[in-house]
């Protein structure tokens, strides 16, 4: 059944309010977790739209990204939503299957500028644009050089491909004691992604049936679950969240991690002697040589009474120039070619922070969605039970084929739910 999406604000803050008296026209605009660090850029960024508009009003709601799905879904019975939302591309695929987001083709087609393929994809569903790309991140491969080279390790033992890592991973333990890497293979697995780069599919092509049991699956998967049974991964990779993997490296208690260059900043605030010992390299990838984009969005709500007026402010947030001056601001990537093309992304001053993002400049093309799960409308659910078999695995007296085999039957039983 698809369930018009209607939405309540929940104890959420107003952080910017329309300063015109009676404005013609209110658009309500959130945002994921962006304030205070970023109010600036907003204020001036609404307060441009508005002079050049003098029709229309934004007010600017920001709210916690843990809660935003929640948010949108418990308050699907009343008629107070918001007209423009930022979403994680991850989440698009629940609220198109709900018919919450208003197809965007012909804005994207009439903008007058070039949003990146890639990019695109992820936020297209059944042929319709459902969101506006937004910024980007990709990954790398973050790594200790003091840690590394105490280990007896020189740079060019960095691995390259899943097969070195997990090499790697026995080694640099057998020589140091120490973990070489942190990785959440339990909760927010990111084994899929892995999967994915090595060409593993989760589901068959029509998305009606799990195949992640399959030989080559089974096998890839337990070669992680070997290394946390036989001690090479910490505890905290299978029941911590996926926004903690920066902790373990600047606390020193890993060697390396494979991440976004947008967490440099954090490192170096929160741990400037890790920092200084930190070097960058390409992402770890599978035989396919891809690896998964991150990527911001930004719809309109079909229960919008404005679409037009939503989507043309949606255009200007994203636009090439206010692109490029949100990817100063948080060392994230635009979604625009116009915007990716200018030198602050191919510049080099010697500084770890700018060989960092020429890097994943670089590699923004071979990025890609690879947890392809994610286009389905309950892909929370899928993720839970793949998470949950790797746990089980891990912590249990049951074998990899069986925890991957009993998840696949959960997975054929929502693949099969229309």
């Amino acid at each position: 059944m698809r369930i018009t999406l209607k939405i309540i604000i929940l104890s959420v803050a107003i952080l910017f309010g329309c300063s015109k008296p009676d404005p013609k026209i209110t658009i309500e605009f959130w945002t994921l977790q962006l304030s205070p660090t970023f109010n600036d850029y907003f204020n001036a960024l609404i307060s441009t739209y508005e002079q050049e508009h003098p029709g229309v009003c934004i007010r600017w709601v920001d709210v916690p990204y843990d809660a935003a799905i929640q948010k949108l879904l418990s308050s699907a019975v009343a008629g107070n939503a918001p007209d423009v939302v930022n979403l994680s591309a991850d989440f698009l695929a629940k609220f198109h299957g709900m018919g919450a987001l208003a197809d965007l083709t012909s804005e994207v087609k009439q903008s007058g500028y070039h949003f990146l393929p890639n990019a695109v994809e992820l936020c297209t569903f059944d042929s319709a644009i459902v969101a506006l790309p937004w910024y980007l991140n990709t990954y790398v491969v973050l790594y200790n050089k003091d840690l590394l080279r105490k280990a007896g390790f020189s740079p060019s033992d960095v691995p390259k491909t899943f097969d070195e890592l997990t090499a790697f991973i026995k080694t640099y333990k057998q020589r140091s004691g120490k973990y070489a890497f942190f990785w959440n293979i339990g909760k927010d697995s990111y084994l899929p992604m892995m999967l994915g780069s090595e060409g593993i599919a989760m589901t068959n092509d029509l998305m009606t049936e799990a195949v992640f049991n399959s030989p080559e699956g089974i096998r890839h998967i337990d070669q992680w679950v070997q290394l946390y049974k036989q001690g090479y991964l910490q505890s905290e990779s299978i029941i911590k969240p996926g926004s903690t993997i920066v902790e373990a490296y600047q606390s020193g208690q890993v060697a390396m991690i494979f991440t976004g260059p947008v967490f440099l900043q954090r490192i170096k605030t929160n741990a400037p002697g890790i920092y200084a010992q930190t070097e960058v390299t390409p992402p770890i990838v599978g035989v396919t040589g891809k690896h998964e984009l991150a990527a911001m969005s930004i719809s309109v709500l079909s229960t919008s009474g404005h679409k037009q007026e939503s989507a043309d402010f949606a255009l200007f947030v994203t636009n090439p120039k206010n692109q490029l001056a949100f990817s100063k601001l948080t060392a994230t990537y635009p979604s625009v070619v116009e915007a990716l093309q200018d030198s602050f992304f191919r510049m080099q001053d010697g500084s770890l922070m700018t060989k960092a993002r020429s890097l994943g400049a670089k590699e923004l093309p071979n990025a890609g969605r690879l947890r392809k799960y994610l286009l389905h409308q309950d892909f929370d659910k899928l993720r839970d039970s793949f998470d949950e078999a790797v746990q089980r695995a891990c912590l249990k007296n049951i074998s990899t084929k069986e925890a991957l085999d009993n998840a696949a039957n959960e997975w054929n039983k929502i693949l099969k739910e229309k």
